[in-house]
């Protein structure tokens, strides 16, 4: 019986190629920093000797796991989506990603957070919010020599680490959009006040209606967590007023959805007597009837973004990940869920 011969190596890819094997792994996960001609020289190699590279080999060879973490506190909607987009741009570049769910209020988040990227061997993590706006996570990761990347809402002093959200041209269009219907009273269901981004979304939602001297009273305001309960508890808030809103902006799809199922209780029709706005652009918010007005925020594209990124900051350092844009802007998307303002609004 003829002995089966063994698979090829990224040693022989690199002596056919007349390479290093430091530039067959760096072809391999499609490293920039490999000229055009040695890249396809490398290809060819590969193709013809029909290489197929492992993890653990691939790990060896660089001095890497090829895993990347993803940090973040409330699992919701939004979370899917980013996986998608991380998801996409891993499986071209040869990563696996491992995910990681924590607890912000909890006093051993710091540890936590240093026990997962010590015990999984991590490359790199991305962080998401509320969990990326505590400082003291990024300064243990720069501690442990761990790269990451957060997504924030406010740019710092390292942005080739960030990936930031510009809240105000999509709250601008959409306040613009609801003033134009007639809407003069308007409500709104924050993230927790803690939030940043919570923060942020409410305070350029007060300075959008500031130019039109629209107030946003603080009996307007409700606070939910960006959940669906949270929704919930907080739009009964609102909708039993004296005079409730005619229009509300809820800080996240999750929690708007909740302010859908109590205006039915309510016996409220949407957009007829109430006109409501989430944010996120999940893909849930053109499936709900009426389809939900949202300000989208592209996540997948955000999460891919912040996924290059990264394997550029592990890959080639700082410089590198600066070359990848920094800012994204979300965009207002005007579906059912808004109409003309009622021309009475007082509670049922």
């Amino acid at each position: 019986m003829q002995q089966r011969s063994k698979p090829p190596t990224i040693n022989d890819v690199a002596e056919l190629a007349g390479v290093s094997k430091r530039t067959v792994s760096r072809v391999i996960n499609r490293s920039s920093n490999v000229n055009k001609s040695t890249r396809s020289k490398v290809e060819a190699v590969i193709e013809q000797l029909q290489f197929t590279p492992n993890r653990q080999a691939r790990g060896l060879a660089a001095s890497r796991s090829y895993l990347i973490g993803l940090v973040y506190d409330v699992p919701t909607l939004f979370i899917n989506n980013v996986q998608k987009g991380i998801l996409s741009v891993c499986s071209d570049a040869g990563y696996e990603l491992v995910v990681h769910a924590c607890h912000i209020e909890s006093e051993n988040l710091i540890d936590d957070v240093s026990r997962f990227v010590d015990n999984v061997n991590l490359d790199g993590v991305i962080i998401l919010p509320p969990v990326s706006e505590v400082g003291a996570v990024a300064t243990r990761l720069d501690e442990l020599g761990c790269p990451f990347v957060r997504f924030a809402s406010d740019i710092g002093s390292e942005p080739w680490k960030e990936v930031v959200t510009n809240y105000l041209p999509a709250i601008t269009d959409m306040t613009n959009h609801l003033v134009k219907l007639g809407h003069r009273e308007m409500g709104f269901i924050s993230g927790p006040r803690g939030n940043i981004s919570s923060q942020k979304r409410h305070e350029m939602f007060v300075q959008a209606l500031a130019r039109y001297d629209i107030k946003l009273p603080r009996k307007m305001i409700k606070e939910g967590a960006f959940t669906y309960e949270s929704g919930v508890k907080a739009a009964r808030k609102l909708l039993s007023l004296e005079r409730r809103p005619t229009a509300i902006f809820a800080a996240n799809d999750e929690m708007a959805f909740g302010l859908m199922h109590v205006a039915d209780e309510m016996g409220l029709k949407i957009p007829d007597d109430l006109s409501l706005v989430g944010f996120d652009g999940t893909s849930f918010s053109s499936f709900v009837i009426p389809a939900l007005s949202t300000i989208r925020r592209q996540t997948d594209e955000m999460a891919r973004l912040g996924t290059r990124k990264l394997l550029a900051l592990i890959d080639e350092g700082p410089d590198a990940a600066r070359s990848f844009e920094t800012m994204v802007s979300p965009q207002f998307v005007p579906r059912k869920s808004t109409g003309p303002a009622p021309l009475a609004n007082h509670k049922l």
